[in-house]
């Protein structure tokens, strides 16, 4: 019990310092020496944890992802209308970029999957899970009859186009946000489908 408490530390330890320096200077520039020094371990221990620098990337995001999940799917189970929703989704990225680390880590770590071939094949089967918790929403919108099988396509490029132009446009760190701007965002997703309200 105690040595598996010690092993969740130590990874969340090399999780900490390697996000820090992957948003600093990018995962290309980094080398797990780098991540190992700045962990105060070495390098084998390091590699008892990761299999190499993308393994360790990919297991930052990963748990990201699943966090961002269940909060998204435990705001959903509150029965709140799809205006809502999406404004919880765009409220959440707001969140998320203005943390420069985030964000720098975010744009760092896109930048390299463009000359990753093989790391990008894993983010995409991460994306799709994530993209289906929305699709599942919107099929819901669908079958209720609140949304056409266009505007349900739609709907889904609409909300990733609003969340790829808050990264794009967050980066700098200047980039401000009116309070209703994720509802502001919502509606016009709503409004661009033809929401039908009933």
């Amino acid at each position: 019990m105690k040595e598996k408490k010690h092993e969740e530390n130590m990874k969340e330890k090399i999780k900490k310092a390697a996000f820090m320096l992957m948003a600093e200077k990018g995962l290309k520039d980094i080398s797990m020496r780098e991540i190992a020094d700045a962990c105060g371990v070495t390098k084998p221990v390091l590699y008892y944890y990761f299999k190499d620098k993308e393994d360790l990337c990919y297991n930052l995001i990963e748990e990201s992802s699943i966090v961002n999940n269940d909060k998204l799917k435990k705001f959903v189970s509150t029965g709140a209308v799809l205006e809502d929703i999406l404004a919880f989704i765009f409220s959440e990225y707001i969140i998320d970029v203005k943390r420069k680390e985030v964000l720098s880590f975010v744009v760092h770590v896109s930048s390299y999957l463009l000359s990753n071939p093989e790391l990008e094949k894993r983010f995409v089967s991460m994306r799709k899970a994530n993209m289906a918790i929305i699709s599942d929403i919107l099929e819901r919108e669908y079958k209720a009859g609140r949304i056409n099988k266009k505007g349900k396509d739609m709907a889904m490029h609409l909300i990733f186009a609003n969340i790829a132009h808050l990264v794009l446009h967050s980066h700098g760190g200047d980039l401000k946000f009116w309070p209703s701007y994720p509802k502001d965002m919502a509606k016009a997703v709503l409004a661009a489908i033809d929401y039908k309200e009933k």
